[in-house]
């Protein structure tokens, strides 16, 4: 997904990039295996579990060796990360994600249960840690920003139907609901941020085709308006540093920041939405690094930026969509693909007129494309996928619905009828009950730079990453 994040942001001269990724200018590149326990196909609950851990567990589950007992809380435990070092530095840690917060990548911070949908649970655990065995005093996170308003406001979607916001406000928690309180709030204080109900509104809906953001009713006070005033994830990734660093610049401090939506569109073969928020990843990769320059601090901070596991996306060529629109049977449309030769040059780097209200310009040096709707679009896909349609455009009413139940019954997903209209069918290659996308096999980059950067080059298993930071944070102790 890279070189497809490239090609549309960043223009070429007689086949050479004149810019590059951010990600592309780190010194150490390696790949990461993504293997679980039970499985050669991991699920993002045990994929973080071995970032986080060092342990590889079995899918949905989190920080755990799960046993036989049908109970999701009593399996063998092993800590995280955040806490072996907030255990042994007493230093600072942070989580932000573009996803509902309670989500399986930032859940495994501080959660540990074999079922990864016990939402209301891991919101419990931010705060309390693991109260009902003997384990790490955990005294919550500095900073805890993302979505998922639902497990915080009272109610059935809340742990035992308690007000978050307000059990947070008592630990001494400021508590922001939007990008502008976000901006003001003191850096010298925890921090807990919800911006919305469910996940966070990705990068092209907030910025190009911004009216996806009404109707929704996913205001994160839970009074049914709509979250407008959003931050993106170089915000909330700035703030987290700021923070982080006033309270904890002596003993250092540790942040996990996710671009949630990445996977979440390509599991709806929503490739625009998901390249947007590459994108916004790496223009928050960018922002961090003049942030921790600006700080005084890149030369002492270790900069990791990695997937959890991959999708089996691919771009084979170009698709002329005004072409493809024009035809009338499946197989006249695809003869608007155009492949080798065929495929041209990206049209994304072209501004479109005045009158295109698709089109995006950029003052601040930030690369994305000029133009989200360009004639000449990227033939892409996945490897396993549900019954579709697809005219390569991007989808401005709004996220992709690909496929839809037929079946009150049991799941049996067809094409939806309202999606990509003007496309072709693509027959799935999934079982029937798969409503989208899956995860894949693929090994994903690694990029590192600061202390001990070369620790992160070639190919490794996943878990490899937690014992390298370990080692880089001094986390190891010896025998007795």
């Amino acid at each position: 997904m890279l070189s497809a994040a490239r090609l549309i942001a960043h223009q070429t001269v007689n086949g050479r990039y004149q810019s590059k990724l951010q990600m592309d200018q780190f010194p150490v590149l390696g790949h990461s295996m993504t293997h679980s326990l039970d499985s050669f196909i991991t699920d993002s609950a045990n994929s973080a579990t071995a970032l986080y851990t060092g342990h590889k567990s079995t899918v949905n589950a989190l920080n755990v060796y799960r046993d036989s007992s049908p109970n999701p809380f009593d399996d063998p435990k092993f800590e995280t990360i955040a806490e072996i070092f907030h255990r042994i530095t007493n230093g600072g840690v942070g989580i932000v994600s573009t996803a509902f917060i309670a989500d399986a990548t930032p859940a495994a911070m501080t959660a540990h249960t074999a079922d990864r949908g016990q939402y209301p649970h891991v919101v419990d655990t931010y705060l309390n840690g693991i109260t009902n065995y003997t384990w790490t005093n955990w005294t919550g996170p500095d900073v805890l920003f993302g979505g998922g308003a639902e497990q915080f406001i009272p109610g059935k979607t809340s742990y035992k139907g308690q007000d978050y916001y307000e059990l947070f406000r008592n630990k001494g928690y400021n508590v922001v609901l939007n990008n502008t309180a976000l901006s003001a709030t003191s850096n010298n204080a925890k921090t807990l941020g919800i911006f919305s109900i469910s996940n966070l509104p990705v990068w092209l809906d907030r910025n190009v085709y911004k009216q996806n953001l009404l109707g929704k009713n996913n205001s994160p006070d839970g009074n049914k308006g709509n979250a407008t005033d959003l931050p993106g994830l170089k915000e909330m990734t700035l703030k987290a540093i700021d923070i982080l660093d006033a309270r904890h610049r002596k003993e250092g401090w540790l942040l996990m920041s996710e671009a949630a939506s990445i996977d979440k569109q390509m599991h709806t073969l929503d490739y625009d939405r998901a390249l947007g928020d590459i994108l916004e990843l790496d223009d928050t990769v960018k922002a961090t690094l003049a942030k921790l320059k600006q700080l005084d601090s890149q030369k002492e901070t270790l900069v990791i930026v990695t997937a959890d596991h991959g999708h089996g996306f691919d771009v084979a060529g170009s698709a002329d969509t005004k072409y493809l629109n024009a035809q009338k049977t499946d197989r006249e449309k695809r003869g608007a693909i155009g492949t080798y030769r065929e495929s041209g040059l990206s049209q994304y780097v072209i501004p479109g007129s005045p009158q295109d209200t698709s089109s995006l310009q950029y003052s601040q040096g930030a690369a994305f494309p000029a133009n989200w709707d360009p004639r000449y679009t990227l033939f892409s896909a996945v490897g396993a996928n549900p019954d579709h349609r697809e005219n390569y455009q991007v989808h401005k009413s709004g996220p992709r619905l690909p496929a839809v139940n037929t079946s009150a019954a049991e799941d049996n997903y067809i094409v939806n009828y309202k999606d990509a209209v003007t496309g072709f069918v693509v027959n799935g290659t999934l079982p029937v009950n798969n409503a989208q996308g899956v995860h894949s096999l693929t090994d994903v980059p690694v990029f590192a730079e600061g202390p001990c950067q070369e620790m992160f080059g070639g190919v490794y298993n996943n878990i490899d990453i937690f014992f390298n930071m370990a080692a880089c944070l001094g986390l190891g102790r010896p025998n007795k």
